[in-house]
């Protein structure tokens, strides 16, 4: 049986991230910062990133981001992977988590507001990258998705409006960077609308928001989680309760697909 998920203090029951994903898909992790400066529930220093990530990759391999676009649907590991994402394209995504995930051998998900790339500011929660830096991303290996063109609650606006944010955005990273990444994509705030106004080959990613079920059975409902800021005394229990998860209560001694 799957133990019983760790509880973190502070959190409320809607946001805990003990739930990783379906037994034997990747788990999913999201970050918004890496930074010194940012208090943010998912924003870690440059520090705490690398010490957070070496953990989740002594039990899970990287999950390398070209096989989402695999012909035929994302490929389904046969063993404990993980997959990194960031939402809504800040700069320090790139001048301080570049360099830790080329270090750990980790290539991610970039999944950025297409309207507000270049957008500059002393603030590093105002401070997008710029096209040419995703292009330098995708250049290593990364992948580049849409995550609307300027954040809204797609859940709360207009469904014309919801339509123009995430159809704009798949067709600003189509024109840059091809159809393929142009099928990925992740729910502003985790908020999946009624209608989500997506293409149906699209991959999209919600936050802890969305259940924890098979990619085949909601391919635009996917389930991420995260490692909570200021509570890394918990990271250890987590990681081992994601893999232990990961096995599935049922699932068979020996790793391999099902």
């Amino acid at each position: 049986m799957t133990p019983v998920p760790p509880t973190i203090a502070g959190i409320p029951a809607e946001h805990q991230p003990a739930t990783g994903s379906a037994p034997r898909w990747p788990l999913v992790l999201y970050f918004h910062h890496v930074h010194p400066g940012v208090r943010h529930y998912t924003a870690l220093s440059p520090d705490e990133f690398e010490r957070g990530l070496e953990q989740v990759l002594e039990r899970f391999d990287p999950y390398d981001p070209a096989d989402l676009l695999a012909d035929g649907g994302p490929r389904r590991p046969e063993r404990p992977t993980v997959l990194v994402t960031f939402d809504d394209g800040y700069r320090d995504n790139t001048t301080h988590a570049r360099d830790i995930l080329d270090r750990l051998g980790v290539r991610a998900v970039f999944f950025v507001c297409t309207g507000m790339l270049g957008r500059r500011s002393p603030r590093p929660r105002e401070d997008h990258l710029t096209y040419e830096e995703c292009d330098r991303l995708a250049g290593e290996g990364h992948l580049i998705g849409a995550h609307t063109r300027t954040h809204p609650h797609l859940d709360r606006i207009p469904a014309a409006d919801g339509r123009a944010q995430t159809r704009g955005s798949l067709d600003d990273i189509r024109e840059r960077y091809g159809p393929g990444p142009a099928r990925l994509f992740a729910y502003p705030y985790g908020g999946v609308p009624a209608e989500p106004h997506l293409p149906d080959d699209v991959l999209a990613f919600g936050t802890v928001r969305s259940p924890a079920t098979p990619w085949t059975a909601h391919p635009q409902r996917i389930r991420r989680t995260y490692l909570p800021s200021g509570a890394a005394d918990t990271w250890a229990d987590l990681v081992l309760h994601w893999r232990t998860a990961w096995d599935g209560p049922t699932a068979p001694t020996a790793a391999g697909p099902s």
